[in-house]
């Protein structure tokens, strides 16, 4: 997630961590790149999360990711919030990366700022971190076009069975043909932020306006990323017009991702719609869980199948 504020930063394990706590300090090899050149901007329907299952189907490869810094930048980088970036870099472990990291620019000094006021501005643009001129790249530079993007859904068993979105062919979401769903599930890390929440909060919204409630069939569930990330919630409304749909809000913490509390399955017949960052097989229950952004989840939630979100789709 930090790799969203232009910062070098990466998972480790137990044995790693203790040594952490014991030494102070812990060795690291340096990793060889690989670069991701942003352009175009994404369509409404999209989030950051379908870029990443794009990335995951057509780049996750052995050759181009394992063990590699993934680098995020190029001009449609500044279309994306950090909240969005947070999403690509956090996801860069399903992809066998090392680590993901983006560049820095005026959206994210102005982010650091507004959450650390204390800090100068000008001393943090001094520690920006940017890649050499005419740096090279050992996985080399991979051009995304963020407008050729269409809503992404992994197949179940693993974060890398999406649907190539390529948009010659017309490949959309409807390519998994008509998947009814039990239990939709909006939280993790990955999609706790409150960025994913105002998404779920727009496509309630929209159910409310149409008259509708969360589908009969189905169980929706909402899970804060942290305590500020429900304060928000509760302050902008979005909390009770949650409720008001038939939400079951969680609080914060880790869950269904880790296979913990409500949203995980109970049955091999169960299907799950979910925005967390991970499908393996029993990881989340014994159902079977396509990975999605936060508007097709929600948008699922109140169709009773998977179905991708446009404006006018409860109209």
């Amino acid at each position: 997630m930090g790799g969203a504020s232009n910062a070098l930063t990466w998972g480790v394990g137990a044995t790693e961590y203790a040594n952490l706590i014991s030494a102070g300090f812990t060795f690291v090899k340096v990793p060889e790149s690989i670069r991701f050149e942003l352009i175009g901007t994404l369509h409404p329907g999209c989030t950051a999360k379908d870029v990443i299952l794009y990335i995951l189907a057509d780049h996750a490869r052995k050759e181009l990711t394992l063990n590699r810094s993934m680098e995020f930048g190029g001009p449609g980088l500044a279309s994306l919030s950090i909240d969005e970036r947070a999403t690509l870099c956090n996801m860069a472990t399903e992809c066998s990366g090392r680590t993901g990291i983006c560049e820095a620019d005026d959206a994210l000094l102005d982010w650091i700022i507004a959450s650390q006021p204390h800090l100068s501005r000008e001393d943090q643009s001094r520690k920006i971190i940017t890649a050499d001129e005419g740096a090279q790249y050992d996985g080399g530079v991979h051009t995304i076009d963020l407008s050729n993007i269409v809503p992404m859904v992994a197949h179940p068993g693993d974060p890398d069975k999406g649907i190539p979105s390529d948009p010659t062919n017309g490949a959309n979401i409807s390519d998994i043909g008509e998947v009814s769903i039990n239990i939709a599930y909006g939280g993790s890390c990955t999609a706790g932020k409150i960025d994913d929440i105002a998404y779920y909060a727009q496509v309630c919204l929209a159910a409310k306006e149409a008259g509708l409630i969360v589908n009969d069939d189905v169980e929706f569930y909402i899970q804060y990323g942290s305590k500020h990330v429900k304060d928000v919630a509760v302050s902008n409304g979005w909390h009770q017009l949650f409720l008001d749909v038939g939400v079951k809000i969680i609080d914060p913490g880790c869950g269904a991702c880790i296979g913990a509390g409500p949203g995980v399955s109970t049955d091999e017949h169960q299907v799950t719609v979910s925005a967390i960052n991970r499908n393996f097989q029993g990881r989340s229950g014994p159902g079977k869980l396509y990975l999605a952004s936060p508007l097709t989840v929600a948008a699922s939630a109140f169709t009773g199948k998977i179905t991708s979100w446009v404006d006018d789709l409860f109209a």
